[in-house]
């Protein structure tokens, strides 16, 4: 009698985990599908493999702005539980031995590295835009920025995505508009990724 209630309360339990965990999921699966975005995506056939990646300071008109704009990107990808990230210190301690500088590596370069550390793939970002601009009697946050995604044994590109917006609303701060963007690149992303399971 006790075994029985013992194991009745295991599969409650087990049950009450496997309903949390499957929460969790479409918690960040609707953040994603519940985003229009006009993206522009380019993800390759066949190379899902990818496991783990380094992400490095995406180029920006200065360095400080490209750190940000990469730690904001860090954390929309972190969302859809597709990739392990590795820490940028371990990135940046791996090029200050080989007396190199995190920000304006070569894509050939920043995928050696990326290989060192033991990550299948590296992320390397620019920020074309990232301005206030004139619109009527006032002005509005305007963000264009790209990503991708190299592989770091081909060297070939596993994903692409790009998107350039000018804010809906005129009180947007450049920071918000930029976490916007970054959100809809990989919710585009995300959206592709389901489309090719």
């Amino acid at each position: 009698m006790s075994g029985r209630r013992y194991s009745r309360g295991m599969r409650a339990i087990a049950w009450a985990m496997a309903l949390l965990l499957a929460g969790c999921a479409t918690v960040d699966e609707k953040y994603f599908l519940d985003t229009n975005s006009k993206a522009n995506v380019y993800v390759a056939p066949g190379m899902q493999q990818i496991a783990k990646i380094a992400i490095m300071p995406f180029k920006a008109p200065n360095e400080l702005l490209g750190g940000s704009v990469s730690d904001i990107f860090v954390t929309e990808l972190l969302r859809t539980h597709k990739y392990t990230v590795l820490e940028r210190s371990r990135m940046a301690q791996v090029l200050n031995e080989s007396e190199l500088a995190l920000a304006g590596i070569s894509a050939s370069k920043a995928t050696e590295v990326g290989a060192m550390m033991g990550a299948d793939a590296v992320v390397l970002g620019t920020v074309d835009e990232y301005a206030k601009v004139k619109h009527g009697w006032h002005e509005d946050a305007f963000v264009g920025m790209s990503a991708r995604l190299i592989d770091c044994k081909s060297g070939q590109v596993v994903w692409s995505v790009d998107l350039a917006k000018r804010a809906d609303d005129k009180n947007t701060t450049l920071a918000e508009h930029t976490r916007l963007v970054a959100h809809e690149m990989v919710a585009a992303l995300f959206r592709t990724w389901r489309d090719m399971r």
